[in-house]
């Protein structure tokens, strides 16, 4: 089969499609899409052991990619997270889970891994009506599926992002009672003293800048909030049966992932990114 793999942790320019032999597992798939994420970019470049500690990183020669759709030997329609990388034309799944026919493999793969995170990301926050809400990466894939739900909640939807929206100069922004966090660094900070004191809720899930979010025990216990992870006990299936509009981006085949990375990190993109073997 064809796998995008490197050799060494780097740039984009590391990744190159080569021939591999199959992998062996109960569900083995041949692939038909590829979701692509930002987190991916951060584990390729050598990063991922200083911002994701508790992950040991992928042994090299590497092949990366946390989700994929495709079709088992039986004729099932399954999407899941590959066991050895999804960046190939064929893939072990584990955890499968039956694709509706009326859902497309590109509508399937923005809500697979974003619209669990999304789901489980407003379980943290628990938004009520009324309630002002700040989603960073608001052009995203998890973030358009944030501003989504948080408008189904009858809250006020700020909606951040470097292609449009508020953007990230919030000098003179009223308080708010959520914030949705993806980004870290200086960004992820301002956010975090824009909560409303004793009430504010921040949920945490990833640090696009390459940086952690830097608050301390000192600062949350000052403004009286809650800084949250995400609760572990969201299905896929949750995220499909919510009747969401996932926005798909840019569509790349395995010699152009290089690209995609590129676009990944310039932090521009729009959707959810996808990879066609």
């Amino acid at each position: 089969m064809k796998a995008v793999r490197f050799h060494e942790f780097g740039g984009p320019e590391v990744l190159r499609v080569e021939e591999v032999p199959d992998p062996v597992g109960d569900t083995l798939v041949d692939v038909t899409a590829i979701g692509l994420n930002h987190g991916e970019t951060v584990i390729r470049s050598g990063r991922g052991r200083e911002l994701f500690p508790w992950y040991p990183g992928p042994a090299l020669p590497a092949t990366i990619g946390t989700e994929v759709i495709g079709t088992t030997a039986d004729g099932r329609r399954v999407m899941g997270f590959p066991r050895d990388g999804g960046y190939a034309t064929k893939a072990v799944v584990e955890h499968p889970v039956e694709v509706p026919d009326d859902v497309s493999d590109h509508a399937a793969l923005a809500l697979l891994l974003q619209g669990t995170t999304a789901v489980a990301a407003m379980r943290a926050a628990r938004v009520r009506p009324g309630d002002r809400v700040l989603v960073e990466a608001a052009a995203g894939g998890v973030g358009t599926l944030l501003v989504q739900l948080a408008h189904r909640a009858e809250a006020t939807v700020l909606a951040a992002s470097s292609k449009g929206g508020i953007g990230y100069d919030w000098d003179g922004l009223e308080p708010v009672d959520v914030v949705f966090e993806s980004i870290g660094g200086d960004v992820g900070r301002r956010a975090f003293e824009l909560l409303r004191d004793g009430v504010g809720r921040m949920v945490v899930f990833g640090f696009a800048s390459g940086q952690a979010l830097d608050v301390t025990a000192s600062d949350i216990f000052r403004k009286g909030v809650g800084v949250l992870g995400l609760p572990r006990d969201v299905s896929p299936l949750e995220a499909l049966g919510l009747g969401l509009e996932p926005v798909v981006g840019d569509v790349y085949t395995l010699d152009a992932i290089a690209e995609a990375h590129r676009a990944l990190e310039s932090r521009t993109t729009t959707g959810k990114l996808i990879a066609r073997p």
